[in-house]
C-alpha cells in the first residue's frame, strides 16, 4: 500500500537571503522544531534520515523510517528521497526548499512529498479490504497532521535563526 500526500507552504522571514539560503539547507536546523519526526539525523555526506511515526490498525503504533539526500541549490536545496525496504513499511520523503528575497528579508518556500509504503497481506475478502482502508484512513491522517504541523515548525525555526542572527 502506499499512501502520498504533497505539502507546499511559503514562511516570510527577517534573514536576509544569504543566512535563509543557509538556513533552509540546514535540515537540522530548520526542522529543530518538527516534532513529528524522531531521531532527525543529517550525516557528513548530507544524507537525511529520520523516523515517521504513525500508527496503523493492523501494526499498532510504528516508526516508519527514511532517508534522503540533500543537494545545495542556488537558492536552497533540493530533498531527494531514497527507496528503502523496511517491514513493515517505510517513508520516502523528497521536495525542495527555495529561498526568494522579500523586501528586508526572505521568503521560504518549500515543497515536500511524502510517501507511506506499508507491506500489507492480501486483502481479498471483504474483512481485509476493510481493514486495508482503516489503516489507509489512519496513516492518511497522519500525514494531513504532518502536512498541517509543518509550516509552523519552519516559522519557529527561521524566527529562532533571525534571533540568533540579532544577537551575533
Amino acid at each position: 500500500m502506499k499512501l502520498e500526500r504533497h505539502v507546499a507552504f511559503e514562511v516570510p522571514s527577517t534573514l536576509p537571503p544569504d543566512r535563509a539560503v543557509a538556513f533552509v539547507r540546514d535540515v537540522e536546523r530548520s526542522l529543530r522544531h518538527a516534532d513529528f519526526l524522531e531521531r532527525l539525523d543529517v550525516d557528513e555526506d548530507g544524507v537525511v534520515t529520520a523516523l515517521l511515526p504513525v500508527n496503523a490498525a493492523l501494526f499498532g503504533a510504528q516508526r516508519l523510517r527514511f532517508r534522503s539526500r540533500i543537494d545545495p541549490t542556488e537558492a536552497g536545496a533540493v530533498l531527494v528521497g531514497l527507496d528503502l525496504d523496511d517491514t513493515p513499511g517505510w517513508a520516502r520523503v523528497g521536495g525542495e526548499g527555495h529561498v526568494r528575497p522579500d523586501g528586508d528579508g526572505s521568503l521560504l518556500r518549500y515543497v515536500f512529498d511524502i510517501e507511506i509504503h506499508l507491506k500489507l497481506p492480501h486483502s481479498g475478502r471483504w474483512g481485509g479490504r476493510a481493514l486495508l482502508r482503516m489503516i489507509d484512513v489512519t496513516a492518511d491522517n497522519v500525514l494531513a497532521k504532518i502536512q498541517a504541523a509543518f509550516p509552523e515548525a519552519v516559522r519557529a525555526a527561521a524566527q529562532d535563526a533571525a534571533r540568533e542572527t540579532d544577537v551575533a
